[in-house]
């Protein structure tokens, strides 16, 4: 077994001019971005709901018709998406470890597809029938500074996922459920029932059945767009902490020594009631270099092990 003199600590540093960097080092601003950019979310998504609700307060108006329009219920979307991370990216800042479920990462890309379609809406197609209503006062925060700032957090966030076309399909599900009710309130039951006012005034130049297809199209292109771009992003961002590992010629051993020593660092910062296995660090060294994942699993839970003895 490897001695003591041998095993590395993963949060450690590596000696000047390896131009190499330990595992654990490469995923330390992981975590940080992500808080900076969920609490970004946040700041902007409730502020804009607020806004929103001190304008309908000082006239009067019906507080729940604020929730009629897209922009709000979006913005509630997003400030829920970005509050689920934060925790994550709290604990990852204590086990340098960023991780969380898909699940997750699919309602902030669901989220981020209705905000962004909310700002291609307003300037490509509601602009042309009211422009005041898509940048006069206050909805020129939520039209274009809300969803510009919240679509640079979400890239800002690394998940580490590569969305599929199937995700690209998932994540327009709120804006159709969204299209679904307001074609009822508007076009079935009409402001004359109490249904709603064309807000949005789909169905003044066209007929509501060719809007409704419109809309769908523009937020599924919206969709594979962001798709594209993220995917783009992860993959090049795991490249360069590809690149800030090995050689392609590492000794083995090395790659050993260093999953002994992720081991030990997890095992340290772990709860007695829970640890959390990086599985996703691992599979992309087994990948990298050609080891099976129960290679390296191996070295991992006696570094583990062995630092839980410690405490």
């Amino acid at each position: 077994m490897m001695s003591r003199s041998k095993m590395n600590t993963a949060g450690e540093k590596r000696k000047p001019g390896s131009g190499r960097s330990y595992i654990i080092g490469l995923s330390k601003w992981r975590s940080l971005l992500a808080l900076f950019a969920s609490l970004i979310t946040v700041s902007f998504s409730m502020y804009g709901v607020a806004g929103g609700m001190v304008i309908y307060v000082e006239n009067q108006w019906p507080l729940e018709n604020l929730f009629h329009f897209l922009t709000i219920n979006v913005s509630c979307l997003m400030a829920f998406c970005a509050c689920l991370i934060i925790p994550f990216a709290v604990e990852g800042m204590r086990k340098k470890h960023f991780s969380y479920p898909k699940w997750v990462a699919m309602l902030h890309y669901s989220g981020i597809t209705c905000s962004t379609f909310v700002f291609v809406f307003t300037v490509g197609l509601m602009s042309w029938a009211d422009p005041y209503a898509a940048f006069g006062g206050y909805n020129r925060y939520l039209h274009i500074v809300c969803p510009i700032m919240t679509l640079i957090a979400f890239f800002m966030v690394e998940s580490g996922f590569v969305y599929t076309l199937k995700d690209a399909v998932i994540a327009i599900i709120p804006t159709l459920i969204y299209e679904i009710i307001y074609l009822y309130e508007v076009v079935i039951l009409g402001a004359d029932k109490g249904g709603w006012e064309d807000m949005y005034h789909v169905t003044e130049y066209l007929p509501s059945a060719v809007s409704a297809v419109l809309v769908l199209l523009l937020v599924t292109g919206v969709s594979l767009l962001i798709r594209f771009l993220y995917n783009k992003l992860t993959i090049f961002r795991l490249k360069k902490m590809r690149e800030r590992l090995w050689p392609e010629d590492v000794d083995p051993t090395e790659i050993m020594i260093e999953i002994f020593g992720l081991g030990r660092y997890m095992g340290k910062h772990v709860d007695s009631k829970y640890a959390d296995l990086p599985l996703d660090v691992i599979q992309m060294i087994a990948d990298m270099y050609g080891f099976k994942m129960k290679d390296l699993m191996k070295p991992y839970m006696k570094g583990f092990q062995d630092s839980l003895e410690e405490k």
